[in-house]
């Protein structure tokens, strides 16, 4: 894997969801293999909401969860720089609002990939990100 990855929400959707798939062993994959992933509070924001509502978490196993990621994640925190680029590759890329701010949140850390569902597989941002979606090549 690569020195420095941002991991987006569904990747830890995936790897947490409570039934075996294909994807569940995937994101579990790309976990295991980025050393100390980067995330920031979006995307902890997001996989609370995501595991209550689809995968069932009670508050409990919730908890647990983010006490996990603190753990293991390097967590990026929010600030108006971020937002203010997030603007800029709006405006730059014509990429959503949510994606924007992933998108700089990784760029800020210093990340050369990104792994998420959302965007384009294989897209270079400012010479230096590369999106991987670790399931374009999933069978339909």
């Amino acid at each position: 894997m690569t020195a420095r990855a941002f991991v987006d929400t569904n990747i830890f959707v995936y790897a947490l969801g409570k039934s075996p798939n294909f994807r569940k062993d995937t994101a579990n994959q790309i976990l295991n293999g980025v050393t100390r992933p980067v995330i920031n509070g979006q995307v902890i924001r997001e996989l609370g909401y995501n595991l209550r509502k689809k995968a069932g978490y009670g508050e409990e196993e919730l908890q647990e969860v983010i006490r996990q990621l603190y753990l293991d994640c390097e967590i990026l925190a929010d600030h108006e720089t971020l937002f203010l680029h997030a603007s800029r590759l709006r405006e730059a890329l014509s990429i959503s609002y949510w994606d924007s701010l992933i998108v700089a949140a990784a760029l800020t850390a210093g990340c050369d990939t990104l792994y998420s569902e959302d965007m384009q597989h294989g897209q270079r941002i400012a010479g230096s990100l590369t999106i991987i979606n670790p399931f374009c090549t999933e069978q339909a």
